[in-house]
């Protein structure tokens, strides 16, 4: 039984998957000398790849935290308006 090897096995992939994967190739490519200088290429290859998707991680992160900090923010001053309202109406209710 022969079996066909295909060597971009990633055309399989579904077309947004592929462009992901070539962005994480392209970022990746990098560090083409520090993987290259390893004893085991694949391995430190797929260590890089982890070490761009953790920056991308802490980027992500950063910016959902700071998102959160504006959003914290309105809530606060939300309340503020809620309870200054709140007594206003309990002060013109005992007028």
């Amino acid at each position: 039984m022969l079996f066909r090897v295909v060597d971009d096995w990633k055309q399989f992939l579904p077309p947004e998957d592929e462009t992901r994967l070539n962005n994480l190739l392209k970022a990746v490519a990098k560090h083409r000398n520090a993987y290259r200088a390893s004893k085991d290429i694949k391995i430190a290859q797929l260590w890089c790849a982890f070490l761009e998707s953790r920056k991308e991680n802490a980027v992500l992160y950063r910016r959902l935290r700071r998102l959160e900090y504006i959003f914290e923010g309105i809530a606060e001053r939300v309340r503020k308006e809620d309870v200054l309202e709140r007594e206003i109406l309990e002060s013109l209710e005992k007028f």
